[in-house]
């Protein structure tokens, strides 16, 4: 495992409420390991409803945008440069994806507005496509997110077992990477029920296993850790109100990613999380 931190920070920008909750978090995580911040805002030459009306951005405006982004991060006593890009609305997340790949990110940021209805999911948000374009790890915030002002981080980290156990792990150790910042491990008991009313409960050995080996590698990065089995329940919710009631101030999720329409019908817990919850949500980097 990697020392802890990121080092080279992307921040998606589009000038809404969203967007400007991401600015707060994206400092706290740069000032935490001093690291490189990029900003850039995807210049959509589409017609699209802003401000209550139809409208199309201008090269100005797009401009202003960022430099207005810029000037909040550097504020904040972080240095930061900035990049525009052109693309039309189905090729926004690709956009962000190239330009992930290009500054060589190790942390994608994005503002959602989080899903609260079936068509919401059917339109595909942009923080929902970069699922699939960015194997870096993802940090989605909602608007609702409290601004971020210190280092410390409490980090919630949602573990499942099998291949999401190390990337999981390598991506709650970098968001606590802050002085005094803390871990808790927290596998949610599954009981999955048959359609013949079979029922399948999670052996107490495998639990026990996945929890050991998470803390086993945060340990390994320094990080301090605590870790729990929460009762049965709808994970997404059950993560929802733990981290409310422990004051976390990121929650951290396995890499599995949910690469077609199909699957956002199906639901997955890290849509589900996006649906339910105020926090920020980190999305870890694809396992390789």
């Amino acid at each position: 495992m990697k020392n802890p931190g990121f080092n080279r920070i992307l921040l998606a920008t589009d000038g809404s409420e969203h967007a400007t909750a991401a600015v707060g978090v994206t400092s706290s995580f740069a000032r935490a390991s001093a690291a490189a911040v990029r900003v850039i805002h995807v210049w959509n030459l589409e017609v699209h409803h802003r401000h209550g009306v139809w409208d199309v951005e201008t090269r100005r405006e797009a401009e202003q945008l960022l430099q207005g982004t810029l000037d909040r991060i550097r504020a904040s006593g972080v240095e930061a440069d900035g990049l525009i890009s052109r693309a039309d609305q189905q090729h926004i997340a690709s956009a962000i994806g190239e330009a992930a790949r290009q500054f060589q990110a190790d942390l994608v940021v994005v503002g959602s507005r989080g899903l609260s209805d079936w068509a919401s999911i059917v339109r595909h948000s942009t923080s929902h496509q970069l699922l699939t374009c960015v194997d870096c790890p993802l940090l989605i915030v909602r608007s609702t997110a409290a601004p971020a002002t210190h280092l410390a981080q409490r980090v919630l980290l949602a573990v499942a077992g099998g291949d999401d156990v190390a990337p999981a792990s390598r991506a709650a150790a970098e968001a606590a990477s802050g002085p005094g910042s803390e871990v808790l491990v927290v596998h949610v008991a599954q009981t999955v029920v048959g359609v013949q009313g079979f029922a399948y409960v999670e052996p107490v050995e495998e639990v026990q296993e996945t929890i050991d080996k998470t803390t086993g590698l945060l340990e390994e990065a320094g990080v301090k850790t605590s870790s729990m089995v929460a009762e049965s329940g709808p994970v997404a919710q059950v993560l929802s109100n733990l981290a409310a009631d422990w004051g976390a101030d990121v929650i951290v999720i396995g890499s599995s990613r949910m690469g077609d329409l199909g699957s956002l019908l199906l639901g997955s817990v890290t849509h589900d999380l996006l649906r339910v919850t105020d926090r920020p949500v980190l999305v870890a980097e694809r396992d390789r």
